[in-house]
């Protein structure tokens, strides 16, 4: 979200004694009780920032939801409703982004669960709970990390180099 900054759902934390992105330990430098954490991970870059939409997505609206995976960043089409999000998204995708075609950033997946259910091995779309940007961008604004503006035909594919996974030791 900014150099050395990092946004995810605080869900991805719980029970992480050590959080690293890479071999970098985080530290948490704050929380909300909608569900976000802030991280410091010194040297990482600043890059392309979505922009946050405080308008809700209307049904009508597919969204794509960037998630790191072992082989890089997946992107699972979706679409919200009633405050969740429903796409076909693997094991340790909470804290991914849920932007709209445009790249404009509508949530975060807020949790994931322990055990998705599979159906012959593999996990279908799933109803998952949201945060929404309203709650992001109040979070950020709070934290001293300015809005990004839009960014004109970027498109979710321009916010995925900056989709870092989180892992735990």
């Amino acid at each position: 979200m900014a150099p050395g900054r990092v946004l995810t759902a605080s869900a991805v934390l719980e029970g992480c004694a050590q959080p690293r992105v890479g071999a970098t330990p985080v530290r948490v430098l704050a929380t909300d009780p909608a569900g976000l954490a802030l991280l410091d991970v010194p040297g990482t870059p600043a890059p392309l920032r979505a922009a946050i939409r405080i308008e809700p997505v209307g049904a009508e609206e597919s969204v794509i939801a960037l998630a790191p995976g072992p082989d890089g960043v997946q992107a699972a089409p979706g679409e919200v409703r009633g405050g969740d999000v429903i796409a076909a998204l693997q094991p340790g995708s909470g804290g991914a982004p849920v932007l709209e075609r445009s790249g404009t950033l509508v949530g975060l997946v807020a949790r994931y669960p322990a055990a998705p259910r599979r159906v012959a091995g593999v996990v279908p779309p799933a109803r998952l709970p949201l945060v929404p940007a309203r709650a992001i961008h109040a979070f950020l604004s709070a934290q001293g990390v300015p809005p990004a503006p839009p960014q004109p035909g970027a498109g979710p594919g321009a916010v995925a180099p900056a989709v870092v996974g989180i892992t735990c030791r």
